[in-house]
């Protein structure tokens, strides 16, 4: 991008999502692209995160977080992107027009011609929770600062021995991981729920190491002392316990990162916080598609990069004019015990799009239902029934529609049936 001239496509935000999206573009043939992060360098989480299972829906190989980083940058290898970290998205107009400011570019509004919004997420601290006690100077984390910090051999205060984790989801056993690497010992694992949040194996595996997982739980002061934290007051079914600790680090809880979008053109779903799309990626305002965890917060690496890629084949179908720019369709709506689904509008005419893929349907349940199916409704004729299981909160529940031409009039309802 020279002088003033703006990219065909602008991507916001360098993680999996949209190192994948840059890559299927340049597989398309489409050339010109500026990815931003304000991160000091390309890949987002993964690259903080040094054990294994990052990639693998993707990459169908469970690398490490910077294993799967450096793989997607191999990827974008003679491609014509361009990537400039420290520059950040400060607002996005139709258009699309975006405002950026960065070392580089200074600050500047450009053009281009389609961008896709891939800015992930980042966790709940201490304040989003609303945790009440006393303030201390160090030990009160998220995962992602508890990463950062050991990935950039930053040492946590000497008086800094042990840690407690609030959260028992996916990302609670990488901090575990994380924590053991700086010499940490995890003394709690504390979960609101009636149960691990992440596989049961996993929790057993930590009461083994001599990890307290105690569900059903919660912290509710933080005590310090002359600005060092002391210990957490923990309620739950036994009572109130009192558990001394070091430290804190806050899991999960992820927030889309949205603060860019927030009054623009952009539709906001208020189940997931993130942008509404249809199976194309793509949102209310023309030309600007989204892909990753900006959608849903839950999702592991691998998944983002497959939106990521998708996305990246959307917009180089719209602007070869093979679909149009903009959100269409009719919206999904979707039963009692369901938290939230992803599309959420379909578009019944992309069916009849030659070679045309869609996104898959990707929903969590709000609580554990045993033995029913979820199922897709066009009116009153079922289009699709997946198999009668154990439906889990908090893990990912797919539908795959395939072509659905039915006409758009016709409402689009996610089902839990027997």
């Amino acid at each position: 991008m020279a002088g003033d001239v703006s990219p065909r496509v602008l991507i916001v935000g360098a993680g999996p999502a949209g190192l994948a999206a840059a890559h299927a573009l340049s597989r398309q043939g489409i050339g010109d692209i500026l990815i931003i992060d304000r991160d000091d360098a390309p890949g987002g989480l993964p690259r903080f995160c040094h054990h294994p299972g990052f990639g693998l829906e993707y990459a169908h190989w469970p690398y490490s977080g910077p294993g799967f980083v450096k793989s997607l940058l191999r990827d974008l290898k003679g491609a014509d992107v361009r990537i400039e970290c420290r520059t950040t998205l400060l607002s996005l107009k139709d258009g699309p027009e975006a405002q950026v400011v960065g070392p580089s570019l200074g600050l500047r509004s450009i053009r281009p011609q389609a961008v896709i919004i891939a800015t992930g997420i980042r966790e709940s601290n201490r304040g989003n929770l609303a945790v009440p006690g006393g303030r201390a100077e160090a030990g009160i984390l998220t995962t992602g600062q508890l990463q950062q910090l050991v990935a950039r051999k930053v040492p946590l205060p000497q008086h800094v021995k042990s840690m407690i984790i609030i959260g028992t989801e996916h990302v609670a056993f990488s901090a575990i991981w994380t924590a053991r690497m700086a010499g940490l010992r995890v003394k709690a694992m504390i979960g609101c729920e009636d149960r691990v949040m992440s596989f049961g194996p996993i929790g057993a595996l930590a009461r083994a190491c001599g990890i307290a997982v105690m569900t059903n739980s919660r912290v509710r002061e933080i005590e310090t002392t002359h600005g060092a934290v002391t210990a957490a007051i923990v309620e739950g079914t036994y009572g109130t316990r009192r558990l001394p600790t070091d430290g804190l680090v806050f899991t999960a809880n992820w927030i889309p990162e949205t603060a860019a979008l927030l009054g623009g053109p952009v539709a906001i779903d208020a189940r997931t916080g993130g942008p509404q799309i249809d199976q194309a990626m793509r949102t209310s305002s023309a030309g600007i598609f989204a892909a990753g965890n900006v959608l849903h917060g839950v999702e592991s690496s691998g998944w983002c990069a497959k939106e990521g890629h998708h996305a990246g084949e959307m917009v180089a179908r719209y602007l070869r004019g093979e679909i149009g720019g903009v959100r269409n369709g009719a919206m999904v709506q979707i039963a009692e015990g369901i938290e939230f689904a992803v599309p959420q509008f379909w578009d019944c005419t992309l069916a009849h799009t030659a070679g045309m893929r869609d996104l898959p349907v990707n929903l969590r349940m709000k609580q554990d239902v045993e033995g029913r199916r979820i199922a897709l409704k066009a009116g009153d004729t079922m289009i699709q029934s997946g198999a009668r299981k154990r439906l889990l909160r908090s893990r990912r529940i797919v539908l795959r529609p395939g072509a659905i031409a039915v006409p758009s009039a016709v409402r689009i309802r996610l089902d839990v049936t027997d």
